[in-house]
């Protein structure tokens, strides 16, 4: 299959050698209004056409699908873009500002019978399949509560936005940035959202909008949750060589509890103390981060391929995304919230 990508900034380089690990695809196209960007991303890909106009790009090369990598303001626009063209959509998160622009993005791709999935990465990291594999076949009995737990130290440190200058100038910072990705993977383990209730603080110097954050979450299954934000405080331990995008988590239920372990196992405790390690398959450590990016990738061409529906095509992470704007919803309005 034929793909581009438009966006070609920090968290491209991700998903530009992502690509070279699906098997059957080809990037024929890169696309960014930054030259020294788009040189960067040749790297990756140098037989591929260089565009710094996503119009041209359409217009002067035949593609099947297209990757997304631009900020969420212009999301809607190139989604839009690539519906005219007949073109299937990988959309980067947070899919789009607000409702309308999501719901345009939807109904665009619809209308187009074009596909439309975002690229919610962490649900598809081994551990976090392993999670929702063990609930669903019982291990833990009736699910009690979750708890994912995110932290690091860049709102804090002089340097901690010069990756991505673009999240200092954010009035709604880390439930943007970072909320869709644990509220997605609490869906992906526990099921649908009923209500929410959320707290939001700002400490760091350099940040607009909040930087810490807790989302206390009810599932439609009755069971509870918690998702803490937090890059005001050292994360948890890293692994010895390489850090893999680990987050604290756990989930208890009625039989026990399974908790996740640094070296991406799963740690399951009875309610009697046994102990049991549940060992989790990963690639070799240094593709462990790149694997969720081209486990993603494969969903994405693999639904194209077989026709099974994506797990986060686009009228499903509006799911996500009306939890995430609920929480700040909440948050001001200092109330739970219930969500349809």
């Amino acid at each position: 299959m034929r793909g581009a990508i438009i966006g070609c900034g920090f968290v491209s380089r991700h998903h530009l050698e992502g690509w070279l690990r699906v098997p059957d695809v080809t990037l024929v196209a890169l696309c960014d209004r930054d030259p020294i960007r788009l040189e960067q991303a040749a790297a990756f890909w140098p037989r591929s056409e260089r565009f710094t106009d996503a119009r041209r790009l359409f217009e002067d090369c035949a593609v099947d699908f297209v990757e997304i990598c631009t900020g969420p303001e212009s999301h809607r626009e190139l989604a839009e873009l690539a519906a005219q063209r007949g073109v299937h959509v990988l959309c980067q998160k947070p899919a789009a500002p607000d409702h309308a622009g999501f719901s345009a993005m939807i109904d665009a791709c619809e209308r187009a019978g074009v596909r439309l999935m975002i690229h919610e990465n962490w649900r598809f990291r081994p551990w976090y399949r392993a999670f929702r594999d063990e609930v669903r076949v019982g291990t833990i009995g009736q699910p009690v509560r979750l708890r994912i737990a995110h932290r690091d130290t860049r709102a804090l440190r002089p340097d901690g936005y010069d990756a991505q200058p673009y999240l200092a100038q954010m009035t709604r910072l880390i439930l943007t940035d970072m909320g869709c990705h644990l509220i997605d993977t609490s869906r992906c383990v526990f099921g649908e959202i009923a209500s929410l209730s959320a707290t939001l603080g700002r400490f760091g110097v350099r940040s607009r909008g909040e930087d810490v954050a807790t989302i206390s979450l009810r599932f439609a299954n009755g069971a509870l949750g918690l998702l803490e934000f937090s890059w005001c405080a050292p994360p948890d331990p890293a692994r010895s060589r390489l850090e893999w995008a680990l987050n604290d988590t756990a989930v208890e239920g009625t039989d026990g509890a399974l908790w996740l372990q640094t070296d991406g196992s799963l740690r399951f405790v009875g309610l009697d103390g046994r102990t049991e390690v549940r060992p989790v398959a990963l690639p070799p450590d240094p593709e462990v981060y790149l694997g969720g990016y081209v486990a993603t990738q494969t969903h994405f061409i693999d639904g194209l391929i077989r026709g099974y529906e994506h797990e986060t095509r686009g009228s499903d992470n509006l799911k996500t995304m009306e939890a995430v704007w609920a929480a700040y919803r909440s948050a001001e309005e200092g109330r739970v919230i219930t969500l349809s």
